[in-house]
């Protein structure tokens, strides 16, 4: 087998929170500003942590912003998450295959555990990196490097997979090979610049990476 651990971002990657994520930012700032950002905007500071977009748009009232987006997108977390086709039985697949599972995601711990159960997936991820855990972040490579060690495997045994050039800088940088989901929702030049490994067009694509027979 090719690789013994898959390190996963989860937004955009395995579950879909673009709408929520956008409609947890327009009401944020339509609440304290008077005014939306548009879908652009948000998506710039996809994979990145929060306080990183609220410092950039809302440097006078972070600590506000941020209180108010959290009431708001954990209010509206499942009802506006949907997920990606095959995502849950690809993940099925691949953990009894032995392969090791890790989230490396730029949200909290406890609210990628919640994305997870939506779609019955936690209990194949023995490890979950949150922001929390780390005092650098995605592109840096500490978020990737603290999930390596969890699941206690080298750089080079690992695949990181996901929708952001931050996450393949941050895995690149930490010396683990890089896969792009195709359905991202972010510039997809932005992506190729990063020179991922592979491009996965759908997340089966995996399977065929990692010589598992996709039954």
């Amino acid at each position: 087998m090719r690789f013994k651990g898959i390190l996963f971002d989860l937004d955009g990657t395995l579950i879909d929170t673009s709408n929520l994520i956008i409609r947890s930012f327009q009401h944020t700032f339509m609440q304290h500003y008077g005014r939306a950002l548009t879908p652009q905007e948000v998506y710039a500071f996809f994979g990145k942590p929060l306080r990183d977009a609220m410092e950039h748009y809302g440097p006078d009232k972070v600590d506000e912003l941020i209180t108010t987006y959290r009431q708001f997108n954990l209010t509206y977390h499942d009802e506006l998450t949907t997920g990606f086709a095959s995502v849950p039985e690809t993940m099925q697949k691949l953990y009894n295959n032995g392969l090791l599972l890790a989230i490396v995601t730029s949200k909290s711990k406890s609210t990628a555990i919640r994305g997870l159960k939506l779609f019955a997936m936690d209990k194949y991820f023995s490890v979950v990196i949150g922001h929390e855990e780390c005092q650098k972040h995605k592109p840096h490579p500490e978020p990737v490097l603290r999930a390596l060690e969890q699941i206690k495997l080298a750089p080079a045994e690992c695949l990181m997979v996901g929708d952001s050039p931050f996450d393949l800088a941050s895995a690149r940088a930490a010396g683990v090979k890089t896969a792009a989901v195709r359905w991202t929702q972010i510039d997809w030049h932005q992506l190729l610049a990063e020179q991922p490994d592979y491009v996965l067009t759908t997340i089966e694509d995996l399977l065929t990476i990692c010589n598992i027979e996709n039954e």
